[in-house]
């Protein structure tokens, strides 16, 4: 399970930024600033991501490639 998640936790964390707004707004009537919040936490969950995409080392790194 645990493996899963990490293999796929990129198109997660990009699923809930994106979600995250729009709950935000669907919840204003139960709490004023629910919106920034999601907008917040969408944020976060890019910003996330791409430190995961950054971070994360090549598979191909043992690989060599020639040029011609």
């Amino acid at each position: 399970m645990i493996q899963k998640i990490k293999q796929h936790i990129i198109p997660i964390l990009c699923t809930l930024a994106a979600v995250a707004p729009i709950v935000g707004m669907l919840l204003i009537e139960l709490y004023y600033y629910s919106t920034v919040i999601g907008w917040a936490i969408g944020f976060c969950c890019i910003m996330t991501a791409y430190i995961i995409i950054t971070k994360r080392p090549d598979k191909d790194e043992s690989a060599t490639y020639t040029e011609i």
